[in-house]
């Protein structure tokens, strides 16, 4: 009954926090900040857009905040230790995720609608795209998918999957613009992104399981962003 008890609760976290920072703050922060959202002013725009992600941070990072400065005051004692893990976990999953990319985009004949979307905000909107690629997407996400998900399992393998599975499925979904059957028929090879997408998440997971600090997963997540927006830099600059 305890297990029971434990496991819905950590499951309606998670199931909160990620209506908060994928339905409710975004939508109420975009009407607060329609005017600027929709202005003409390359600056205004950006900032507006960047704004709604700093507001998400904030409300989320007010929810957890008791959790996230207890980890913290762990981490920095020995960040070393976390580092470590956190760094070895996520290259396996590096390297899984780029053995299973090259295979789908192989099948598929291009990359994830995510990745191309990604790629394409980091030219249109540089000042929103690149703090919230490098910053708040890896915190927030690790919030949602990792700490919230950590609650409710007590054995490594299950959580790790199960938080692999959904971080995977909902970088697909976030590129796919109408559920109806129809479209999600005709996009169903999207659906095989969740492997390389959820593979790099297993690992995340495994980390901070290990660690029980979730900054061993946050910290490798930034590093792999940043160094993903560098490569996309660097590929159009050659």
């Amino acid at each position: 009954m305890e297990k029971i008890e434990k496991f819905t609760k950590g499951i309606l976290f998670s199931v909160g926090i990620f209506v908060l920072y994928y339905l409710i703050c975004p939508n109420l922060f975009a009407l607060l900040f329609k005017k600027f959202l929709t202005s003409d002013n390359f600056w205004i725009s950006n900032f507006a857009f960047l704004g709604i992600y700093a507001f998400t941070f904030l409300i989320l990072f007010l929810i957890v905040h008791k959790d996230i400065l207890k980890q913290w005051k762990a981490f920095i004692k020995d960040p070393k230790r976390f580092l470590n893990k956190g760094f070895s976990y996520w290259g396996y999953g590096l390297i899984f995720m780029m053995l299973c990319n090259l295979l789908i985009s192989s099948i598929v004949g291009n990359i994830a609608v995510n990745e191309q979307e990604t790629r394409q905000l980091l030219f249109k909107a540089p000042l929103y795209a690149l703090p919230t690629t490098i910053f708040f997407g890896p915190f927030l996400e690790e919030l949602v998918f990792r700490l919230g998900f950590r609650k409710s399992f007590n054995k490594k393998i299950p959580f790790a999957l199960c938080s692999a599975f959904v971080f995977g499925l909902l970088h697909v979904l976030a590129a796919i613009d109408s559920f109806t059957i129809a479209n999600l028929m005709t996009h169903w090879k999207e659906f095989l992104f969740i492997i390389p997408y959820g593979s790099i998440g297993f690992f995340f997971a495994k980390a901070y399981y290990e660690t029980d600090n979730i900054f061993s997963s946050i910290i490798p997540h930034m590093f792999h962003n940043a160094m993903s927006v560098f490569l996309i830099y660097l590929t159009q600059v050659l």
